[in-house]
């Protein structure tokens, strides 16, 4: 079975470990561009090609290969069956229809619920209970194709963050994965169709999605925490500087009001108040400055008490 990779995640990078370790042979991994970043502009790869690299895998830049010129070089190997992992980016037609078998996709999600670019942190910010991973064939729409496999519902806690909730789906998906390969080589897959009135679609995060409104609910405002824990973060604003809260939790004492943004010290701890309750403010981050407990914080920037943050 000659395989051919599409990842850049972290998680997906275990993915590609997963299938390496089960002795799948890949014969090309492709992954996003290199970036620069970092005070210094340091050239960074993504954890897939670190991984490839490692293992003496051959690399290609996405980019590159949506060439005519590279889809041809593609064709010539004769790929049966394309896997994609956190690619982050939508395969076209002329490279969907390139292997033998079709491209296999793992979506961190029970299909159809939470098709398109941002499934786990959306399970999050909405409050689901469960959630689940889905394999499936990719077709050109987002995330429509068939069905594979899918995992058994998983029951959240209410405090997950969507970093730890992807590695465990991505854990979980890349097991069903290799199943579902093997059944390809032994020539016994089965799909089965998504029942479209049950879709929910997901959008692109972006940036500026994680500024903080302080007249929303604690509840919205501690999930947009944890659903964008790794990515954009949250945050706000004072005396003109980006201030992000890396982590917080909710209060207990509903009935204690606070005017939304107003900062508040009780005992040697942080709130801030929100369209509900307050919450306890754990660990942020002022702008050019390294992340230190809110106690700290306190002790450091003591006329932040009693001001109001911007919402």
């Amino acid at each position: 079975m000659r395989l051919v990779f599409f990842g850049s995640s972290k998680e997906s990078s275990e993915v590609l470990n997963k299938l390496l370790n089960d002795d799948f042979k890949v014969d090309l991994v492709v992954t996003q561009d290199s970036k620069a970043s970092g005070r210094g502009l340091r050239i960074s790869v993504t954890p897939v090609e670190k991984v490839a690299k490692t293992k003496n895998l051959e690399v290609t830049n996405g980019n590159d290969l949506f060439q005519e010129d590279q889809i041809k070089k593609l064709i010539k190997r004769n790929p049966d069956l394309f896997v994609v992992a956190a690619y982050g980016k939508i395969l076209p037609k002329a490279i969907l229809k390139i292997p033998r078998l079709g491209t296999i996709n793992i979506h961190p999600s029970m299909l159809p619920l939470f098709r398109g670019p941002s499934p786990v942190a959306t399970a999050i910010l909405e409050g689901v209970g469960s959630t689940g991973v889905t394999i499936m064939l990719l077709d050109e729409g987002m995330d429509t194709g068939p069905i594979i496999k899918q995992s058994d519902a998983i029951t959240l806690r209410g405090d997950e963050k969507c970093s730890e909730l992807s590695r465990m789906l991505f854990e979980i998906g890349g097991n069903l994965l290799i199943d579902s390969i093997r059944d390809f080589e032994r020539g016994v897959i089965q799909t089965t169709g998504q029942d479209e009135s049950l879709a929910t679609l997901t959008k692109l995060i972006r940036s500026s999605d994680g500024e903080i409104n302080w007249n929303e609910k604690a509840i919205k405002i501690y999930r947009l925490m944890r659903a964008f824990d790794e990515w954009p973060g949250i945050y706000t604003f004072w005396e003109g500087k980006r201030l992000k809260i890396i982590d917080m939790e909710i209060t207990e004492n509903t009935h204690w009001v606070i005017e939304p943004g107003r900062v508040v010290k009780k005992g040697k701890n942080m709130f801030i108040g929100t369209g509900s309750g307050p919450l306890k403010i754990l660990s942020l981050q002022l702008e050019g400055r390294r992340t230190i407990t809110g106690n700290q914080f306190l002790v450091g920037y003591h006329s932040i008490v009693g001001s109001t943050l911007p919402t």
